[in-house]
């Protein structure tokens, strides 16, 4: 995934839902801008859920659904 990409889709405003999937199959869906972490080189991503904290390095990242 080239981390471009990512950026533009992450930082569209008004924020509009997206997800990732991962190389070993997982998806994360990012239905609202507090879901969303990055640094701003954008070498990892980090998904904060309803329980769960997970940072991606966007190497894993094979595809982006808008």
């Amino acid at each position: 995934m080239k981390t471009a990409e990512l950026k533009r889709i992450a930082q569209r405003r008004p924020f509009r839902p997206f997800a990732v999937r991962l190389s070993n199959g997982a998806r994360y869906i990012f239905n609202d801008a507090r879901n969303f972490g990055a640094p701003k080189d954008f070498h990892a991503i980090v998904f904060f859920g309803q329980k769960d904290i997970v940072v991606i390095d966007t190497e894993n990242i094979v595809e982006v659904f808008e």
